[in-house]
């Protein structure tokens, strides 16, 4: 079973894009106000996800260590700099931000058992890379407003309200794959990406009704998961001439549904999101009071403490055809209602749900929990469960990736991973 975690950091840092073997209005020309001097400033979001079995604490890492790391090699050197000076490695490739990811990774490596290295420039760019030499991918966000319905006249005990008419702000995710450039540090000129997914997907469904305004959606039911198919492929071939791979499509209906295309259809994933309030300590009750608090902290206080979480569940499957769905949103819906939220909803974890009253309660373990309980009833609807989700915090999240051949119990993964010497 495949754990991830994410720790959250920020920093504030300024840089400029400048090629000193060009000319000044040459750079102008290339990197536009990007070139201005003395640059421009950006506060960074840094998430730092990494990989590996839970340990016997129930934890993949103490991500307590993990902030301290990533505040020693990374926020204390770059936290209000000048990102052209700070490290040698932006004098030869300039700090783009998938150039800066990059750099990250390589600066924590030796250090955390990274899977990926995610920074936002602001809420509408953001840069993931994977330790995949030069590789990255980059995603801008952008947003249109439509109205459709849900095709009455097939099924309309599957769609509900949704048979009427309605409209969405639905918002808009673009993800591109290439390589960085080893001296501008681009994977694609942003400018004329932003134009293209502009052109092609947003003003040409921008304020219309799907149903009657676009001939495709005559006939093909405009659920999130068709639209986004639908995006995917009017992007794909200008976005291929920008010289980088269109990886994937991301669209929200609202910010508790969403769907992904990815790498040309091969992965369709449909997600929903929800919350429950519970309170829990992280204690082993083998163990002192004192050895509790050395491995989990304030976590680990006698009383308990509590969070919202928030959970995200992915299904994986392909668009029926007929109803426009990878799954039966409703169906959905109820089993994580039942079978998750109903059950740790106003809960202390550890005393009201048996099965804590022995496994300490870490978030890893709380969503292990949960996919362990979603995944045949969601298998009964003819949909794979893939992925939870579950944030703690908005510092601290995890990730249960499933699939078929995963059989394991939480008490069974105790396989340890050491953080490397702190």
């Amino acid at each position: 079973m495949k754990c991830i975690i994410n720790r959250r950091a920020q920093f504030s840092a300024s840089h400029r894009y400048w090629l000193s073997q060009l000319s000044e209005a040459e750079n102008i020309e290339k990197f536009g106000a990007r070139a201005k001097f003395p640059g421009q400033g950006h506060d960074y979001v840094l998430f730092i996800s990494l990989g590996g079995e839970l340990n016997e604490y129930g934890m993949v890492l103490n991500l307590s260590d993990v902030k301290h790391v990533i505040q020693r090699e990374v926020i204390n050197e770059l936290d209000f700099c000048d990102l052209n000076e700070v490290w040698a490695d932006f004098q030869e490739t300039l700090p783009t931000t998938e150039n800066i990811a990059r750099i990250i990774w390589q600066r924590l490596a030796s250090h955390l058992p990274l899977v990926r290295v995610q920074l936002f420039e602001h809420s509408q760019l953001w840069a993931d890379y994977m330790g995949e030499g030069m590789e990255a991918d980059l995603t801008i966000s952008t947003h249109f407003s439509a109205a459709h319905r849900l095709a009455p006249n097939i099924s309309p005990e599957k769609y509900g309200k949704c048979t009427r008419t309605h409209g969405h702000n639905y918002h808009l995710e673009v993800t591109v794959k290439g390589k960085i450039d080893p001296r501008t540090g681009m994977i694609v000129d942003v400018d004329a990406l932003k134009r293209v997914v502009q052109d092609y997907a947003v003003e040409p469904l921008d304020h219309c009704y799907l149903n009657k305004d676009i001939p495709y959606f005559a006939e093909i039911v405009p659920t999130t998961e068709n639209i986004s198919l639908y995006i995917n492929n009017l992007l794909s071939s200008p976005i291929q001439k920008l010289g980088v791979e269109l990886y994937k499509v991301r669209l929200f209906e609202s910010h508790e549904l969403w769907a992904d295309y990815a790498k040309n259809g091969t992965e369709t994933y449909f997600s929903v999101s929800t919350y429950f309030s519970a309170a829990h300590r992280l204690a082993d009750l083998s163990l002192s009071q004192e050895k509790n608090t050395e491995i989990y902290g304030k976590c680990a206080r006698p009383h308990g403490h509590g969070h919202n979480y928030y959970l995200e569940v992915t299904v994986k499957g392909q668009i029926d055809p007929t109803t426009g769905m990878i799954v039966d949103l409703g169906a959905l819906n109820q089993i994580i209602k039942d079978y998750a939220v109903e059950l740790f909803d106003r809960t202390f974890i550890n005393e009201d749900i048996p099965y804590f009253a022995k496994v300490v309660p870490t978030s890893e373990n709380i969503a292990l929990y949960i996919s362990n309980l979603l995944r045949s009833p969601i298998q009964e609807l003819g949909s794979e469960l893939y992925k939870v989700k579950l944030f703690e915090s908005p510092n601290n999240s995890c990730e249960i990736y499933c699939t078929e051949s995963d059989s394991n119990s939480i008490s069974a993964a105790v396989n340890q991973l050491v953080l490397a010497q702190l």
